[in-house]
């Protein structure tokens, strides 16, 4: 009995490119060992455990993918699939899983050394507008070229088979990784660093995925939406996702913070954020 929505006989029976997989397989795998390696460098540069950390929770955070697919209206074309895992009815292939390691992780860690580095909120936003052009570029590229995968039902904004603004969504997750890592490590102690920066880029997935579309995933799987009323809220998911942007920034001092030194403090200064 099925479960859960699934797509259109065309896109459910559309295989795979497998040469657009190949290419995906190869090209997560070097990436994600990049990561790793970064963030081990940075680790230790610095003495912190943060970005390490952060890097094996965006892994653990691939787990999260069948529910946003589910809701978004995502499928991964399954003939052909090389298949990691199948929840939700949704077969998930091996790339996918390690591109949260490869996206949300080093676009994260990447958001990290700006903040640590000092970086205002001022110089922040021009690089939340890159990473969401870059995020729009690499989807339609995925869609489009290696053709691996694509969206379905009801949507706002469509190019490319694809729903342009939800690029705002992901570059909301990786700034609150950014920011959210460094304001762990600058008010915990280090032993206690370690929860917090593991689940960080879970509770910034989970924000950025569910709960800021919530409305409007929930309106997509009613019975009969109407588009006009579709592209109401998709306008004001935006407005929310850039909105919680902006409240991230407030996370962090308006001019930065100090940029951060290669030898640790025990017990980090608790600094206070400053009003814009």
């Amino acid at each position: 009995m099925q479960m859960f929505p699934l797509p259109p006989e065309e896109i459910l029976n559309q295989p795979v490119n497998e040469t657009g997989q190949t290419v995906m397989n190869i090209a997560i795998a070097v990436a994600v060992v990049a990561v790793y390696a970064s963030a081990f460098r940075l680790s230790r540069k610095y003495r912190t455990p943060v970005p390490l950390i952060v890097a094996l929770g965006s892994t653990f955070c691939a787990l999260i993918e069948p529910m946003p697919d589910t809701l978004a209206n995502l499928w991964y074309y399954a003939p052909g699939q090389d298949t990691f895992y199948t929840a939700f009815e949704n077969p998930f292939p091996v790339w996918t899983f390690f591109s949260y390691t490869a996206f949300y992780g080093g676009m994260g860690l990447t958001f990290w050394r700006l903040v640590e580095s000092g970086w205002s909120r001022r110089r922040l936003v021009p690089v939340c507008a890159g990473a969401a052009v870059y995020l729009l570029a690499a989807e339609l590229f995925m869609i489009n070229v290696m053709e691996v995968y694509t969206y379905y039902g009801p949507a706002a904004f469509m190019v490319g088979d694809f729903p342009t603004w939800i690029p705002l969504l992901n570059t909301f997750i990786v700034l609150t990784i950014g920011v959210g890592a460094a304001r762990i490590r600058r008010s915990l102690p280090t032993r206690e660093q370690f929860v917090p920066a593991f689940f960080l880029p879970a509770v910034a997935m989970v924000l950025g995925l569910v709960m800021i579309p919530l409305v409007l995933w929930t309106y997509i799987h009613s019975a009969d939406p109407d588009q006009g009323v579709v592209y109401a809220i998709t306008i004001l998911t935006m407005g929310i996702a850039i909105a919680m942007m902006h409240t991230t920034m407030r996370l962090m001092p308006a001019e930065g913070f100090a940029p951060i030194g290669s030898t640790p403090s025990a017990t980090p200064p608790r600094e206070r954020v400053s009003a814009p």
